[in-house]
């Protein structure tokens, strides 16, 4: 490795919205900052795929992640789930809770959007049953962790 690159063991990454855990995150020095030197593009879709299968409930800032990640606004976004852009506007602020069939609808359709399998939506229907999300305290938030050297394995 050169004086200009190194590796941290972990590093909190906020750019996306919300906290994200990188273990071995490869760093470079440019203009004397340290800075992440990933594939952002590939982070952001294993982000996105984690979130689908994510045990908890999603968080604001992660729902307004998922709406951005597929370029919707608000109102083409409440469209797909049957509420209006106010509704959209008053969960990325917190104002108002996902139910939590509406929001295993919107992993749904971000499975759909990936153009995923038919075996992976078995498995988010078998990892995050309704019932878990409904009993799911909300506030209560897991962050996710990505180790950037194992090919960005979701931990």
């Amino acid at each position: 490795m050169k004086n200009s690159e190194r590796k941290v063991k972990t590093f909190v990454y906020e750019g996306l919205g919300f906290p994200i855990t990188l273990v071995n995150t490869p760093m470079r020095k440019v203009f004397g900052k340290w800075v992440i030197d990933i594939d952002m593009a590939r982070l952001q879709l294993v982000v996105l795929r984690a979130l689908v299968f994510k045990s908890g409930r999603l968080t604001k800032h992660e729902l307004q992640f998922i709406r951005k990640y597929l370029v919707l606004t608000t109102a083409k976004f409440g469209n797909l789930f049957g509420v209006t852009h106010a509704a959209v506007i008053q969960w990325e602020n917190g104002k108002r809770q996902l139910t939590p069939s509406t929001e295993f609808c919107i992993r749904l359709h971000v499975l759909s959007h990936l153009r995923a399998k038919a075996a992976e939506f078995r498995d988010l229907y078998n990892a995050v049953p309704l019932k878990v999300l409904a009993k799911e305290k909300l506030g209560k938030t897991a962050s996710l962790e990505i180790d950037i050297s194992e090919n960005f394995k979701v931990a």
